[in-house]
């Protein structure tokens, strides 16, 4: 798979999206792709879908069939094939940006996905995939998503707590645990993971387990000649096996079988 487009967002909406990505796939064209857990949420919009086939699996099920959708955090990696002609246009919320943009439990969203039509409403995802359609132009299909998510920025003060928390945990490159947080934010462990699970969609074990193998692979990216026994070592783990467990489980191959995979695509994905 070819790597989409990237296009970062404007400094008003960066604390709320990670990037924009945009990717083409021309008439008779086939692509297949692989895509790992990535501790973030995101929209789906697949324009011109009448002319291709966009197919998307999870655990041997569809995560969505709708021409644009509303996805929540995965646990497993999501598959498929996008059969041209497809334009596929792809946001990319950080941790908490679409519960912030929304105010929508995120639980419900967990390894699945929902059609934008539901998620917004008919009226208002009607108007935001006509206004994409009718223009074909890159940026400014850019612009008109940076428009629509203006209109639904909001701050509330209990949501910093949790934000505060998730800087930490990405300060460390995901190596914390949880009683680490629960005494540094003085947060008692109901809420922390009543919280998680509402505005993020994963457990806090979860998600922190999710974002220390990110960093294991945008580690890997940049110092392709470590061992695995040094990159274990300088990426959190206890022991080779330990990371090793974590590839297999998130990209479903061994760490030696990683080779075989699109990594400039999975690359792409990871370092959102």
């Amino acid at each position: 798979m070819k790597r989409p487009l990237a296009f970062t967002p404007p400094t008003d909406l960066q604390e709320f999206i990670a990037s924009y990505g945009i990717l083409e796939i021309p008439d008779g064209q086939t692509e297949t792709y692989f895509s790992p857990p990535l501790a973030m949420s995101g929209f789906i919009i697949n324009i011109g879908k009448n002319k291709g086939t966009v197919i998307a699996r999870i655990e041997d099920r569809d995560f969505f069939t709708a021409n644009a959708v509303a996805g929540g955090q995965v646990t497993a990696p999501v598959y498929g094939e996008l059969v041209g002609e497809v334009k596929s246009i792809m946001v990319f919320f950080k941790a908490m940006g679409m519960h912030r943009f929304f105010g929508n439990d995120l639980s419900q969203l967990t390894n699945s996905s929902k059609a934008l039509t539901e998620f917004l409403g008919p009226e208002e995802a009607d108007l935001l995939w006509n206004n994409l359609k009718a223009q074909p132009d890159n940026q400014q299909q850019i612009n008109i998503l940076n428009d629509f998510f203006r209109k639904h920025i909001t701050h509330r003060e209990e949501d910093k707590k949790l934000e505060k928390v998730l800087d930490y945990i990405h300060e460390k490159q995901g190596n914390v645990n949880i009683t680490e947080i629960l005494e540094s934010f003085y947060y008692p462990r109901k809420s922390l993971e009543r919280h998680f699970r509402k505005k993020i969609g994963l457990s806090p074990k979860v998600y922190i387990k999710i974002y220390r193998f990110k960093c294991l692979i945008n580690f890997l990216e940049h110092n392709p000649e470590t061992t695995w026994s040094q990159l274990a070592s300088q990426t959190g783990y206890f022991d080779q096996s330990h990371m090793s467990r974590y590839v297999k489980e998130y990209l479903k191959v061994s760490p030696n079988s990683i080779v075989t995979l699109d990594m400039d695509y999975i690359n792409y994905l990871l370092n959102r």
